[in-house]
């Protein structure tokens, strides 16, 4: 059995102007869940490591579940939108979806890290965006946490494989977004007829889909955008990176026959990243993504160094804490990033066939990594200046305007426009409906 062809956004995505907060998603699904209690069904599967719950709504009757994670990266928060469109839809009588079929709606893996993210009307510039920024150290993600070795456990991650374990879901899809680029989609296993039904819901919103992801770039392609797990053993991320999708709780619906599909939207559009061209000279790209990531990386340095002791100890609050570990964590991978792609250094790992949109990736990690490291900086200075740390001012002002820059240098490199929020929870939506539809074809 085909999809429909999605390619008309649900009426509830078109109110989102803007990403709920995380009280507000909380707030949501208790809404929904009293307004329909005969179909309808809100539980508490666990708490976070600062003790706060971690919800699941639970929407129809069968024998077939479907899971659908949002805010496993807490700088993600369009998730929390996507859950709330969902929920109303499938609430309202939103089959065939419904059909034989339990919905288990996880609104926040990551409650903790949300809190600490820029809450509010949506950016009217990227650095609105990056303002009030954190990304959490990969062995504190949780659903990235089990494939790091040495990482402690967390009892997010605990709660999601028990939810998987329990409810065994035919497909989990876990809704991601990225900050400048296009669309795309990971699968751990083929979903045939998936790839038409997310073409046609990516023209639907206006987004451009992404065809050199770094984050899947040895991954085969099953479709444009579209991209499929590689068999253990296979490298599947770049080296520098300490995770490992084979690890991480990506696999776990696969114990019992499931599958998992990772569907990413972008917050500002780029058609860079969708360009399958032949790139004329590899090596050259591959080498000034490299300088660049060194550059950047060694111009915060000279902001990071005298900002230091002036910065809220580590070891002073739960937040202070992880925005240092997120700091520290992003700057750690600068340097060996950028000795796998440069093609004059010992460790660089060849890239085959590289194309115009790998390149655009490459140039994209690297603003990205270095943009997200001066953003957790200043969010530390901002959090000096609030305990009244003066002499942080001079430090704050520059790091300030240094993350202004790279907000304009990074847009303007990428020509990027703005992606409406209802797009991209009306993408998210499709693409979850296409996905528990082709599920239950298989």
């Amino acid at each position: 059995m085909r999809p429909r062809p999605l390619d008309q956004p649900p009426a509830s995505a078109a109110r989102f102007t803007r990403c709920p907060s995380p009280d507000e998603v909380v707030r949501g699904v208790e809404r929904v869940a009293a307004a329909r209690p005969d179909l309808c069904r809100l539980s508490v599967i666990g708490s976070s490591r600062s003790h706060r719950p971690l919800h699941l709504l639970s929407i129809g009757h069968g024998t077939r579940s479907v899971l659908v994670v949002a805010g496993a990266h807490p700088d993600e928060s369009i998730g929390g939108a996507s859950i709330l469109a969902l929920a109303e839809h499938l609430a309202e009588g939103g089959e065939p979806a419904l059909r034989d079929t339990v919905w288990h709606l996880l609104p926040c893996l990551d409650p903790d890290g949300a809190r600490l993210n820029r809450q509010g009307p949506p950016p009217g510039s990227m650095t609105e965006q990056y303002r009030g920024y954190f990304r959490p150290a990969v062995a504190e993600q949780p659903e990235w946490a089990p494939s790091v070795p040495g990482a402690e456990p967390m009892p997010e991650t605990r709660a999601l494989l028990d939810v998987i374990a329990e409810h065994r879901p035919r497909v989990q899809i876990s809704l991601h977004s990225t900050d400048v680029g296009g669309t795309y989609a990971q699968l751990t296993r083929h979903a045939p007829g998936f790839a038409p039904a997310f073409a046609a819901s990516a023209q639907a919103a206006g987004l451009p889909v992404e065809t050199g992801a770094l984050d899947a770039w040895r991954w085969a392609s099953a479709g444009p955008g579209i991209y499929l797990l590689p068999p253990p053993g296979t490298p599947e991320r770049p080296t520098a990176f300490p995770e490992n999708a084979h690890r991480s709780t990506w696999l776990a619906p696969h114990a019992h026959g499931g599958m998992t599909a990772i569907v990413e939207v972008p917050g500002w559009a780029s058609t860079r990243l969708a360009d399958p061209a032949a790139h004329p000279d590899a090596d050259d790209a591959s080498a000034r993504a490299a300088d660049l990531l060194r550059g950047l990386s060694a111009e915060l340095d000279t902001h990071l160094a005298p900002a230091r002791d002036a910065l809220p100890p580590a070891d002073s609050d739960a937040a202070s804490a992880a925005l240092h570990a997120g700091l520290d964590a992003t700057l750690r991978v600068c340097g060996p990033l950028a000795d796998s792609w440069d093609p004059r250094h010992p460790a660089f790992t060849p890239m085959p066939g590289l194309t115009q949109a790998h390149a655009a990736s490459l140039e994209l990690f690297a603003r990205r990594i270095a943009l997200r490291a001066s953003a957790m900086l200043l969010h530390l200075l901002d959090r000096s200046l609030r305990a009244g740390v003066t002499r942080t001012q001079t430090s704050h002002e520059a790091v300030e305007r240094l993350l202004a820059r790279r907000c304009g240098d990074y847009a303007a490199s990428f020509a990027v426009r703005p992606v409406p929020v209802a797009a991209q929870v009306g993408h998210h939506v499709r693409c979850a409906l296409a996905l528990a539809e082709t599920s239950a074809a298989v």
